[in-house]
């Protein structure tokens, strides 16, 4: 199965994915923190906002589950772009309508105030139900309270951690006795794993407030966590919003109620976040976190020291005859402008003007006389030139690097991005392959099936039932009995050999009155109560609305015990059945071919046929049978066969030999129940003689 996550999913990790989404391939669209993990079958990348390649992912994966995390589950979070990332997912569910779109959003729309949130996330509501109402997707509401984390540099307690670190002062935009709502990962996955698995016909589900926790106790566990003197302050606004009481919805449906409140977590968090801010510690790192945090004074500074070192070097190399050749004031500029942008070129040229000036001053040079002789500019204009061409030189390579950066990491990322569905696709394709050519319920299987079952006579097909059955559902407890024409018993026909000697050769049917309403019906019958004496899968096969034969699947393991299994059954049973049915009528319409006129008696040759299959049957240990000769030369044939209609069962089977000799075969029957048939047909004047059924040739021979 493949889940596709996708929006504010900065809160999902690899646990929270395997509580939610065992066993599933997962799709992560827009969490930077998470890492891709072919051995746990997750993929992650940032969210693709070009609708044609977002199109390419859903045709690449055949999602069947999607979950939206609305930017409104960060506290204070906005909702910038996600009606139209919305719009996007849901214009691609309109072709699969086995998708199942989840929108997880916040509270706002429940709340008891209307406010600009409110109507917003009413509105992302309504595009979900719109479309799916228009469009027959399958889509559900879920309002959650706000989630939580420590590393999710968006996250209300990052941002909250990090202010109490840098300022020690926290501001808080609610009022003290304001109810704060937040839901832990842990219950959410253990909830999303239950509404996936009973996805109900509920289209909104409202997840309820059971910690009743304020900002007042928000405050008192953060000053018992951090160390250290805090400034909490509240902006109180006067309005106190509260969400709906509980409709009892979930917990009534899903059995779920959140269990983890966010005070017990809170500790754990801000060790968490010491942990991530901690990594870079030390003197070094203090001095390059104040450098990057300051940058425009360090290159003010810079620009001040870097212009006294050059006034220096100018004033003590002006003595030397080489240095005459080079103007350092415009060194100076033009590494100025060239390492930091126009800005500090003009403020370099600038300075060194001023340097200049002075210089002239020194050299007893009127000031008027600069000014008002224009060969005098020449110096000043070159260096403002050289300051603004070097500046923009180097703001435009920033510039391409920066576009070519990001151009880069943004092929880089497709480049992996397809290269892992290109793998993923090689792999479904071969799993694939591997299901339609190996698989016990493709459609290649089915037609094998099919022509096994293609057989006319009935002690071959329940052979080939057996084979074909144990096969598919691969479980090697399978019995086939048949119901006589009063349905008060069931003969065994062929059982599987692991479990012959274990079931009886006739059972009351009476004894599974539990099965048999469920069996006239036409459906499998399930041991779900775990009824004793009852085998755990019982289907019927009928003839004319009438159950001829029941399948009784003894054993079956806790895997076999679905849906799934239940209809393979069904469908077995169903091609058994229009198998059987063929099989009868054939036999019945080539019967007065078949038997001695007016008798049960089979000639030679079909009786001959029909000892080999029962041989066959005993070989494969999935059947039994015993063959007697009658011996009474006194009775005529018709007579013989008018006594034994009534003393043998119907899936006893009376032929004759190529010389005239009456053989019965009894179905079924072993050694201990051998000489109580015996003892009853000769009760009735009919003399027996046991052959020796390991060489059934002998028959033909006598």
């Amino acid at each position: 199965m493949e889940v596709l996550l996708a929006g504010n999913t900065g809160y999902v990790t690899e646990t929270f994915i395997e509580e939610s989404f065992p066993e599933c391939d997962v799709v992560v669209l827009g969490n930077e923190m998470l890492k891709s993990n072919r051995k746990k079958n997750i993929l992650s990348c940032p969210f693709i906002k070009d609708e044609k390649e977002l199109k390419e992912i859903f045709e690449t994966y055949e999602f069947e589950r999607i979950i939206y995390f609305s930017n409104y589950l960060t506290m204070h979070g906005r909702m910038t772009g996600e009606l139209e990332q919305l719009r996007q997912i849901l214009q691609l569910c309109k072709k699969n309508k086995e998708i199942m779109m989840l929108y997880l959003t916040g509270q706002e729309s429940i709340y008891n105030i209307t406010s600009g949130k409110t109507l917003l996330v009413s509105a992302a509501e309504n595009v979900v139900m719109e479309y799916g109402n228009m469009y027959q997707i399958n889509t559900k509401i879920l309002r959650i309270p706000h989630l939580y984390s420590a590393v999710y540099t968006q996250d209300f307690f990052y941002k909250l951690f990090t202010e109490a670190e840098e300022s020690g002062k926290i501001v808080f935009e609610e009022s003290p006795e304001q109810n704060i709502y937040f839901l832990c990962m842990d219950d959410l996955a253990e909830l999303l794993y239950k509404v996936y698995d009973n996805w109900g016909k509920e289209r909104c589900l409202n997840v309820p407030d059971c910690f009743r926790q304020n900002f007042s106790d928000l405050e008192k566990e953060i000053r018992k966590t951090i160390p250290g003197k805090l400034d909490i302050r509240y902006q109180n606004s006067g309005q106190i919003y509260k969400v709906q009481p509980d409709d009892q919805i979930i917990r009534q449906e899903y059995g779920w109620f959140p269990k983890i409140s966010v005070f017990e977590d809170i500790p754990g968090m801000y060790q968490e976040y010491k942990k991530l801010s901690d990594s870079d510690s030390g003197h070094f790192a203090n001095i390059r976190n104040w450098i990057s945090k300051n940058t425009l004074v360090v290159h003010i500074l810079e620009l001040i020291s870097g212009f006294i070192l050059f006034e220096f070097l100018n004033r003590y190399t002006g003595t030397y005859a080489q240095f005459k050749m080079i103007d350092l004031r415009l060194v100076f500029i033009v590494f100025m402008g060239s390492l930091y942008g126009i800005n500090y070129g003009i403020s370099a040229a600038a300075l060194e003007t001023c340097s200049l000036i002075a210089a002239y001053r020194q050299e007893n040079v009127n000031i008027y006389t600069l000014f008002y002789e224009a060969s005098n500019w020449i110096p000043f204009i070159f260096y403002f030139a050289a300051g603004a061409v070097c500046g923009y030189i180097r703001l435009k390579n920033k510039e391409d690097i920066e576009f070519v950066t990001k151009e880069n990491r943004l092929i880089k990322e497709k480049f992996f991005f397809m290269q892992e569905m290109y793998q993923e696709t090689l792999q479904d394709k071969r799993q694939y392959k591997k299901q339609i050519l190996g698989s016990r319920d493709s459609f290649g299987k089915i037609f094998d099936i099919t022509r096994k079952l293609d057989v006319i006579q009935p002690q071959k097909l329940f052979m080939e039932t057996i084979r074909v059955m144990e096969d598919v559902l691969e479980n090697h407890t399978i019995v086939l009995y048949s119901l006589d024409s009063w349905k008060r018993f069931g003969r065994m026909e062929v059982s599987s050999p692991e479990i012959r000697r274990k079931m009886p050769n006739s059972i009351r049917i009476e004894e599974y009155q539990n099965a048999v309403e469920t069996l006239e019906k036409g459906e499998v019958w399930r041991n779900r109560e775990l009824l004793a004496g009852y085998p755990a899968y019982i289907a019927g096969i009928k003839r004319n609305g009438e159950l001829v034969m029941l399948v009784f699947i003894q054993d079956a393991a806790s895997s076999q015990m679905t849906l799934y299994y239940l209809n393979l059954i069904k469908i077995l049973c169903g091609l058994v059945e229009v198998s059987l049915l063929r099989a009868l009528e054939y036999q019945e319409a080539v019967r007065d071919r078949e038997y001695l006129e007016g008798t049960h008696i089979l000639k030679t040759e079909y009786f001959m046929e029909r000892l080999k299959l029962f041989h066959s049957i005993k070989e494969q240990k999935i059947g039994s049978y015993a063959l007697l000769q009658i011996e009474n030369p006194e009775m005529t044939l018709e007579e013989t066969d008018r006594i034994l209609k009534n003393k043998i069962r119907e899936n006893d089977i009376l032929g004759i030999s190529e010389d005239g000799q009456l053989y019965l075969i009894l179905s079924q029957v072993d050694d201990a129940m051998l000489p109580i048939v015996i003892e009853r047909l000769e009760k009735n004047g009919l003399h027996c003689r046991v052959i020796d059924t390991r060489n059934e040739s002998r028959v033909a021979e006598e």
